[in-house]
């Protein structure tokens, strides 16, 4: 079973992980494979089979569990995860989610082992698990010194998928099969580098699963199947713990209810202001197209937001108006499609320490700025930036961010900015 590769159902893990035999006098290790918060297919399929391959050449003394870093509700946005696992017979009920294992608990009691694939420095949240960590595989930028005792594996490739399948065929070539080998050819195929010959160590592993499966689909359709699916957010609402959309822009600006449901996700949230940054591929070229939509009942707030947006220069966002139907919402093409999370966060981290200032030199000309939180959508890493790049088909970028300044820390200090214009005399959204 690539999901458990203990071969047990999700609630039955879930029970043994908790049960009063395996409390901390028990000596059964579980070893946690933990992928990236964007939660995305490269993430996915690198903590499935990065899990089944250790469970193979494993010791009979530890549990192999796969744990995808978002809650379980969060999952069903991720549509381009659940046609692929689908198609290769994986049920989601047999999938662990962050938000039904306590970690902190399983380290308390020594019996947690991490192995981090697609990212390779914890979240503020998880950061007291760092002990745990004993391999990293990623495929961007090491931010992090590792201790000895922790293996790392940083390569310059599109997928980390790549990286989990070099590791297969080098050591446990055996437990390759067509499900295993259509979900890492899958995960590869969607950076779309392989798609044109000589794409690197993804085009070689892509290559080696064709030979080694010829039923595989083709490249071109297997992609096109995966970018269709992940864009079709149909029946889904935008409420709910909301992280990570992809979807081309006009579906986006054309949902029926959009301003009413972006207003609900604040109200319930107690933010002020939302920015989502959308993301499509050109049919011809498959260059990413992104849009940047700020949301805001406040016409302070959006103009605000977007002039810092409009006027930046580290990088040049190169924004143009685009015509939306809602009065909350402005958006805009993005000329500088390498821009991406990553690029837009320090943007608006610059605006937050202007802000800040201002409320230390003029805060009473500041009052009007209630509670200002923002949310980050992205639903593609881009491809520029520092060796290694930024992969292609991640759906956003994984921490740390530039500067040391994640999303995590961009929010906290937002809900300081909050409180503190509350305690001024404002009131909350």
């Amino acid at each position: 079973n690539i999901c458990l590769a203990a071969g047990l159902s999700a609630g039955r893990l879930l029970t043994r992980l908790f049960s009063p035999q395996n409390g901390s006098h028990g000596n059964l290790l579980f070893h946690v494979v933990l992928g990236d918060e964007s939660c995305d297919l490269d993430s996915v399929v690198s903590s499935l089979a990065m899990a089944y391959f250790l469970s193979q050449i494993s010791p009979g003394n530890s549990v192999v569990v796969p744990v995808l870093n978002v809650p379980r509700s969060e999952f069903q946005l991720r549509a381009d995860c659940r046609f692929l696992l689908t198609e290769v017979g994986v049920a989601m009920e047999t999938l662990v989610f962050r938000d039904e294992v306590d970690l902190g608990r399983l380290h308390g009691n020594r019996r947690l082992a991490l192995t981090l694939v697609d990212h390779n420095v914890l979240s503020s949240t998880d950061s007291g698990l760092q002990g745990a960590v004993v391999e990293v595989i990623d495929h961007h930028q090491l931010e992090t010194n590792a201790s000895s005792s922790c293996s790392v594996a940083v390569e310059t490739v599109a997928s980390c998928a790549t990286m989990v399948t070099e590791r297969i065929l080098s050591r446990a070539p055996q437990i390759l099969d067509r499900q295993l080998a259509l979900l890492l050819y899958g995960a590869v195929v969607l950076g779309g580098a392989p798609l044109c010959r000589g794409g690197g160590a993804d085009g070689q592993v892509v290559e080696l699963l064709e030979a080694q499966f010829p039923e595989l689909p083709a490249r071109g359709a297997l992609q096109g199947a995966l970018h269709r699916a992940r864009t079709d957010l149909t029946g889904q609402s935008l409420l709910g713990n909301v992280v990570v959309l992809c979807l081309c822009p006009q579906s986006f600006l054309r949902r029926s209810r959009l301003q009413q449901e972006l207003c609900q996700l604040c109200a319930a949230r107690r933010l002020a202001a939302l920015v989502a940054m959308t993301i499509s591929f050109n049919n011809q070229s498959h260059e990413p197209v992104r849009q940047l939509a700020v949301y805001s009942s406040s016409s302070a707030h959006r103009q605000q937001i977007s002039h810092a947006l409009w006027s930046s220069q580290s990088p040049a966002l190169c924004l143009s108006p685009v015509s939306c139907p809602y009065k909350d919402i402005l958006a805009y093409q993005q000329g500088n499609s390498l821009a991406s999370r990553r690029k837009l966060l320090p943007v608006l981290r610059r605006f937050l320490s202007g802000w800040e200032r201002a409320q230390v030199h003029c805060g009473a000309e500041e009052e009007e700025l209630e509670q200002l939180d923002m949310m980050i959508s992205d639903s593609l890493r881009s491809a520029g930036g520092a060796v290694p790049p930024t992969p292609t088909n991640s759906l956003v970028d994984g921490c740390p961010l530039d500067a040391g300044f994640n999303q995590e820390a961009l929010l906290e200090k937002f809900s300081r900015m909050g409180g503190a214009t509350e305690e001024q005399g404002g009131g909350g959204l």
